[in-house]
């Protein structure tokens, strides 16, 4: 859709509205296509909910499925500071009375607020922070599309080093976890 948008007569009025479900139906990182919505400027809205990869549009619960793809998501909207509203197209199971679906909406609000602060301190936290920075200098969230379109890779240093991204990920579940 990105590219069709620059098809158009008027680009500038027309925009995206991503949803987790859609993207994870395809087996997709939802992240991946908010980042590229995101860097072309084109993120008007977006869909937060839950879903199971192969499953057909279940609208599931914002983080209920998989709690560490929503932190991600969750950490890109905030370390970008999108000033967009999050909007959860979801729904309570159809087993749900009217205080059910009251409490799964709650509940869809507050799993971003306690991952919004899980970003906060994944982003406070010193050996997650130190870790990044001997992985890359601490340049990857700050790379811009046309950036690393221009940057040159030495391919064979590349492939000689080690990215740490075991360290990193199993530092990352203990914060999710509590244990951080």
């Amino acid at each position: 859709m990105l590219a069709f948008i620059y098809t158009l007569d008027h680009p500038e009025m027309v925009g995206v509205n991503p949803e987790v479900a859609h993207e994870r139906m395809a087996g997709l990182d939802f992240s991946h296509a908010v980042a590229q919505a995101l860097e072309a400027g084109k993120l008007f809205h977006i869909d937060l909910n839950g879903q199971q990869i192969g499953r057909f549009d279940q609208d599931l619960r914002f983080g209920s499925d998989d709690p560490k793809g929503a932190f991600f998501l969750v950490k890109l909207l905030e370390d970008v500071k999108w000033p967009g509203m999050r909007h959860f197209d979801s729904h309570a199971y159809r087993t749900e009375d009217e205080a059910g679906v009251w409490d799964f909406a709650a509940g869809s609000m507050r799993t971003y607020l306690i991952l919004k602060e899980k970003v906060e301190r994944f982003n406070a936290d010193p050996e997650i922070r130190q870790l990044l920075t001997e992985v890359d200098g601490g340049r990857s969230a700050r790379v811009s599309f046309s950036e690393l379109r221009n940057m040159n890779f030495d391919l064979a240093a590349l492939r000689k080093r080690g990215y740490a991204y075991e360290r990193l990920d199993q530092l990352t579940m203990e914060l999710l976890l509590g244990v951080r």
